[in-house]
C-alpha cells in the first residue's frame, strides 16, 4: 500500500513537471505589450517584464540576471532596435526565430515623427516627414495592437502547442475587451476631435491620429530634445495665434520646463505616461494606461 502511494506521488511529481517544462519562458520588453502578452498567457504561465522601472525604454541597462533571462527564454519580444537600445548587444547573440521585433510586422500603421517643424498643415507635413524617424509609440493604435495580439498568439502557439485552445480563447477574450475599450474612448474624445492642442514632444499620435484629434504643435523635435529659446518663441506664438489652450507632455518634462512655456499663455497643462508605468504589470496594465491617456486628453481639451 505504501509502495503504491508513493509511485503515484513520484507519478504526480513526473507529470508536474514535464508540464512546467512544456510552458514557454517569455520576455517582454515593455510594460503594454507585456500586458497584451499577460493577457494571452492568462492561466499557462506569466511572461517576464524586462523595464519595471522607470528608467527611459531606450537606455535602460540589462542586470546579469536580466541577460540571463532573455538568453534562456524561448520568445524575446520587443518593439524595435530604434526603440529598446540598450538591448541591441544582447538580443543580436539569439536565435532569429527566438527574438520577435514587434516593427517587424508588414501590416502595422507606422507614422514617421513630425516635429522638424512647430506646426504644418497636412499637405506640407505629408512631404516633411519622408526624412525623419519612424515613431515607435505604436501601441497607442489600438488596431496595430490588435495585429500585435493576433501575430504573438501565433507565436506562442508554435511553441505551446499543448496549449492551443487555451490561447485561442485567451485571444478572443481580449480582442472582445479591445473592442470594448475602442468604443469607450471613442465615446470621451469624439466631442473634442476638432479642437487643437500643443505636445511638448511628438508621442501620442498614434492615439491623435486614431481618434481624429486635430493637428498639434509640437514643441520640441523629437522625444528628449532640448527645449531652445528660438522654438520656445516660436511655438508659443504659434499657440497663441491658434487659440490653443491645451499642453501635453511626457513624465520625462520638468515643471520648470512647463512654467517657462506655459508664461504669458492661458494653457491647461496634463502630463501624459505613455508607458503606463504608474500601473502594476498584468492583464489589465494596457487598459488602464489607454483609459488614463483618454482621460488626461479629454480632461485638457474641456
Amino acid at each position: 500500500m505504501k509502495s503504491r502511494l508513493l509511485l503515484s506521488l513520484i507519478l504526480i511529481f513526473v507529470i508536474k513537471s514535464v508540464y512546467a517544462q512544456s510552458t514557454p519562458m517569455v520576455v517582454v520588453s515593455i510594460k503594454p505589450i507585456h500586458s497584451i502578452v499577460s493577457s494571452l498567457m492568462d492561466g499557462i504561465e506569466k511572461p517576464e517584464l524586462l523595464l519595471q522601472s522607470n528608467n527611459s525604454a531606450h537606455t535602460f541597462h540589462l542586470k546579469p540576471s536580466q541577460i540571463r533571462m532573455i538568453e534562456n527564454a524561448q520568445l524575446v519580444i520587443t518593439i524595435s532596435d530604434e526603440f529598446e537600445i540598450g538591448l541591441s548587444k544582447v538580443l543580436k547573440n539569439l536565435d532569429e526565430s527566438s527574438n520577435f521585433q514587434i516593427i517587424s510586422l508588414s501590416n502595422l500603421n507606422i507614422h514617421r515623427y513630425r516635429a522638424n517643424r512647430i506646426y504644418d498643415n497636412d499637405d506640407q507635413e505629408q512631404q516633411s516627414q519622408e526624412a525623419l524617424m519612424n515613431d515607435m509609440h505604436l501601441w497607442l493604435d489600438i488596431e496595430n495592437i490588435k495585429k500585435i495580439s493576433r501575430h504573438i498568439n501565433s507565436l506562442l502557439t508554435d511553441i505551446d502547442p499543448v496549449n492551443e485552445g487555451k490561447y485561442i480563447k485567451n485571444f478572443n477574450l481580449l480582442n472582445s475587451k479591445l473592442d470594448a475599450l475602442e468604443i469607450e474612448i471613442n465615446t470621451q474624445i469624439r466631442p473634442f476631435s476638432t479642437k487643437r492642442y500643443a505636445a511638448y514632444s511628438d508621442t501620442i499620435q498614434y492615439f491623435e491620429k486614431y481618434y481624429n484629434l486635430g493637428r498639434p504643435v509640437i514643441v520640441t523635435p523629437y522625444h528628449g530634445a532640448r527645449l531652445s529659446i528660438n522654438r520656445t518663441l516660436a511655438a508659443k506664438n504659434t499657440i497663441k495665434d491658434l487659440n490653443v489652450s491645451c499642453l501635453l507632455y511626457g513624465t520625462e518634462v520638468r515643471k520648470s520646463q512647463i512654467s517657462v512655456l506655459s508664461e504669458g499663455l492661458n494653457l491647461k497643462a496634463f502630463k501624459i505616461d505613455i508607458l503606463g508605468q504608474e500601473f502594476t504589470p498584468g492583464p489589465e496594465q494596457y487598459f488602464k494606461l489607454m483609459k488614463r491617456i483618454s482621460n488626461q486628453t479629454s480632461s485638457c481639451l474641456k
